[in-house]
C-alpha cells in the first residue's frame, strides 16, 4: 500500500528536480512513537504465525485494547506534526481506518467479494499470521470504510483498499513530494 504511492512520488519528484538526500533533513516529532505501533502490530502478527500460545491467552481478552493503543500511538505522532500538510490527510486516513477497526472488534473487515476480483479466492485462509483482517458480512460496522475497493488485474499489484487507505497513500505521495523538493 505503501511501495506505490513512495515510488511514483519518489520519481515525480526527481523528475521535478527534487533531491532524495533532501529526506536525510526531514524532521518528524515522536517518530519512534509511530515505530511502536508498527512493531506492535507486527509482534502480534508475529505471534499468531509462530503460535506464541501464551501471547493467545492475552490475546483473546485484550485484542482490541491493544490494536486500538497502537492506534493512537500512531495518532499521536501524526498530531505532534499536524502542521505539516502531508500528516493532516495521514490523520483522515488513519482515523478512517481506527474508525472501522474499533468498531468491528480490532478487525479491518476486508470484501470477499473483492477477494474473488483479484483472484485471490483464499487469501483470507492463507494469511492466518494476519490477525487484523475479516471477512465483510452482515455484522460488518461502517462497512463503507472497509477494505470494499478493488483495484483489480491488469494492475500489477492487485489489491483491496479503504477510503482510509487511500487518504494515507496520498499522505505518502505528498511527504515525499513536499519533502524532497523543499530547500
Amino acid at each position: 500500500m505503501f511501495f506505490e504511492p513512495a515510488a511514483l512520488s519518489i520519481i515525480l519528484s526527481k523528475l521535478k528536480g527534487g533531491k532524495i538526500g533532501n529526506l536525510e533533513n526531514v524532521h518528524i516529532e515522536g517518530v519512534f512513537l509511530m515505530i511502536i505501533s508498527a512493531l506492535t502490530q507486527a509482534s502480534l502478527s508475529l505471534a499468531k504465525r509462530f503460535e506464541l500460545e501464551s501471547l493467545y491467552i492475552f490475546l483473546d481478552d485484550y485484542f482490541l485494547y491493544v490494536i486500538v493503543a497502537s492506534y493512537t500511538l500512531l495518532l499521536i505522532a501524526i498530531i505532534l506534526n499536524i502542521e505539516k500538510n502531508y500528516m493532516k490527510i495521514l490523520f483522515v486516513g488513519v482515523m478512517l481506518n481506527a474508525a472501522v477497526i474499533a468498531a468491528n472488534d480490532g478487525n479491518m473487515p476486508v470484501s470477499l467479494t473483492g477477494i474473488s476480483g483479484i483472484n485471490q479466492e483464499s487469501i483470507l485462509p492463507e494469511r492466518e499470521h494476519d490477525i487484523k483482517h475479516i471477512g465483510v458480512n452482515q455484522q460488518t460496522k461502517l462497512v463503507y470504510l472497509a477494505d470494499i475497493i478493488l483495484i483489480p488485474r491488469p494492475y500489477p499489484l492487485p489489491q483491496i483498499l479503504s477510503i482510509g487507505d487511500l487518504f494515507i497513500m496520498a499522505g505518502v505521495f505528498l511527504f515525499f513530494q513536499k519533502e524532497m523538493e523543499s530547500s
